[in-house]
């Protein structure tokens, strides 16, 4: 086994000096080297996170770095994920923690995703650039007919992927606005054409010979067929590729590029999908109706000959082309008149206008479609949600009913509706064992039933008011000390809160939230300076009741008094009557402070057999542990 130690120590150094050189795929190979041949070896798992990390941030989705990589997550994560994920990675990365080659810069890329995925703003920014940055529009071949947009390079608009235009471009041949080309040096792939009935010429790409443009400047349709130059065009023009405007060759005069395509319609590729297959089903049906209408010909020309001849109506049943032809067939046909009277006008429909209406009841069956689809998608939205938010009170109440009933006073009569306002700070209870650790400030309270208010939750980066001790570095809730005010957001839940605390608000701006004289609160039994993130839950999570004696002071800490359980009651203590038993926090100690406790004076009223002068503890904040030990093991340690 020393061999192979030996050996994996020069793979671990050749897996250093490729990381130092930027080389992470290689330094990832040999790092794993090294664990396969010495698993023990140390230092090994630290950097090879490190390692997993600079691969991470190599990786680029739609053009943007990869910061759901660098956390080892997924887009669809909640909050409370993301913050798990941080959490582990920095205990890893952490340069106190992690003396890897490139830790420091690991760490920094491992911040920097969490700033960014933590602000509710920035990650859903980030996820639309992510979801819609790798979306490209192509021009179809000549052959396949007009496109529904050429890219912006071409010197006009770029449509966005719309249900209507795809599926439309995709089953007809449109009427399109086309772009014209770029400017850019000489090139051979455009031509000039004239729209015959304002006399306009234009320049395209060839993409467009040959079909059926719409005309910018009259709006009519025109075939683009090619033609020599305008004789009135300039050298320069001619000699380059084409302006972003058509030149007139008879009035002198431009017109602007054509606009976009008519919008509107949901731009989910799915949604698209499904309009597709809603357009070639229309499409396949008004074809079947055309060829069983013209199969049918001879016998529909006589019921309209009978049917003209007794209402004195005189309806055409075939009409001819401009050169005189017959009507081809899937030709549509325009009929007008009154009864008893004379028709009044009668003509075919173009190609341009049977397109267009096509495309009208093709809108309409895609719209009627659409609405559909998105009623039943906020229907099962709101299904789901519904389902989550029972399953969330139902597990609220489950934890409620878990909570054991006070002695002798309710405590949530503290925190009702009403008992929230303006300018407040509220502790709240945490995701790690459920004790009141976290703070919020109420700016307004916009209505009481329901409750609703806008609150920030306070936060801190720092613990430098109490030393150099890394307590947030560890993973450790902060629970007093100077505080950030964080973001605003509106706030519905009553039962996330347990008391309101008394705070100042420093010079800086910042809250203050530090130990007062007659409060109470649970020390950390077994805390440590050495504490990490190592320790186990069952080390961490045992506390003791004491209540504070004097203010903090900066220099001389806080003095507390152990509180004893009184024996008969599970929630009701009293203040340890050995005065010697007083001890004083100091100020690089401040940490040994888990949270504070809702309190109640007892008088003695409250039943006949309630002790008066005694502390009752609400069991929200009270460890379980406390509230079922036995008196007589707090008497025993009274004694000592």
């Amino acid at each position: 086994m020393e061999c192979n130690k030996d050996e994996a120590v020069r793979a671990k150094s050749i897996a250093e000096k490729k990381l130092s050189d930027k080389d992470y795929v290689g330094a990832r190979k040999f790092i794993l080297k090294a664990q396969n041949l010495y698993p023990g070896l140390d230092g090994i798992s630290p950097m090879l996170t490190t390692i997993d990390v600079y691969i991470a941030s190599e990786n680029k989705v739609s053009g943007e770095i990869d910061w759901y990589g660098i956390l080892g997550a997924n887009p669809n994560d909640d909050d409370e994920t993301i913050r798990t994920h941080y959490r582990k990675l920095a205990l890893t990365l952490h340069p106190d923690k992690n003396k890897s080659v490139g830790a420091d810069g690991a760490f920094k890329l491992l911040s920097e995703a969490w700033s960014l995925l933590s602000d509710k703003a920035k990650r859903s920014a980030y996820n639309e650039r992510r979801n819609n940055g790798g979306i490209e529009l192509k021009v179809p071949s000549q052959s396949g007919g007009p496109p529904a947009a050429a890219p912006a390079a071409n010197g006009a608009h770029s449509v966005p992927k719309r249900a209507t235009s795809k599926a439309n471009n995709r089953n007809h041949q449109a009427v399109v606005r086309p772009p014209p080309p770029p400017v850019v040096s000489r090139r051979t792939d455009t031509f000039w054409t004239i729209c015959h009935g304002c006399k306009m010429h234009y320049e395209y790409l060839k993409l467009y010979l040959n079909h059926t443009l719409l005309c910018p400047n009259c709006n009519q349709p025109f075939l683009a067929k090619e033609m020599l130059p305008p004789a009135n065009l300039p050298k320069s023009t001619q000699s380059t590729a084409p302006p972003r405007h058509q030149i007139s060759s008879n009035h002198g005069k431009t017109t602007q590029n054509p606009g976009p395509p008519p919008s509107g319609l949901n731009t989910d590729p799915s949604i698209a999908s499904k309009a597709a297959s809603v357009i070639k089903q229309v499409n396949d049906r008004l074809k079947r109706e055309r060829e069983e209408f013209y199969s049918a010909w001879p016998s529909k020309k006589r019921e309209v000959d009978d049917e003209s001849r007794s209402s004195s109506v005189r309806i055409p049943y075939q009409m001819t082309t401009g050169n005189g032809g017959a009507a081809g067939t899937g030709n549509f046909y325009c009929f007008s008149g009154t009864i008893n009277n004379s028709v009044n006008r009668s003509r075919e429909l173009n190609h341009f206008e049977t397109r267009l209406m096509l495309m009208k009841k093709a809108r309409a069956e895609i719209h009627t479609k659409l609405k559909e689809w998105e009623s039943m998608e906020k229907s099962k939205e709101n299904e789901v949600s519904q389902n989550s938010q029972t399953a969330d009170e139902q597990e609220r109440e489950q934890l409620a009913m878990n909570v054991p009933d006070p002695d002798f006073h309710d405590f949530d009569l503290d925190r009702t509706e009403n008992s929230f306002e303006d300018n407040q700070v509220w502790s709240a209870y945490d995701d790690d064992d459920g004790m009141p650790r976290f703070y919020a400030i109420i700016h307004k309270v916009l209505s009481r039933k329901p409750l609703k208010m806008k609150i920030s939750w306070l936060n801190s980066k720092t613990t430098t008011e109490f030393g150099s001790l890394d307590w947030l570095g560890y993973g450790f809730r902060k629970s007093l000390g100077e505080f950030r005010i964080g973001r605003h957001e509106v706030y519905k839940s009553l039962n996330s809160f347990s008391q309101k605390v008394e705070w100042k608000k420093s010079p800086r701006g910042s809250v203050s939230i530090l130990p007062r004289k007659g409060q109470v609160w649970a020390l950390y039994r077994n805390w440590s300076r050495d504490w990490n993130e190592s320790i186990p839950d069952d080390v961490i999570h045992k506390y003791d009741m004491v209540q504070v004696l004097e203010d903090y002071n900066e220099e001389q800490g806080v003095p507390v008094s152990p509180l004893i359980k009184f024996a008969g009651f599970r929630t009701v203590f009293h203040s340890h009557t050995n005065q010697t038993e007083v001890r004083v926090i100091p100020k690089e100690e401040m940490f040994r402070f888990s949270h504070q406790v809702p309190k109640y004076m007892l008088t003695g009223s409250e039943a006949h057999n309630s002790p008066k002068d005694c502390l009752e503890l609400d069991p929200a904040a009270t460890p379980l542990d406390l509230i079922q030990e036995s008196p007589e093991i707090n008497e025993i340690s009274q004694q000592r």
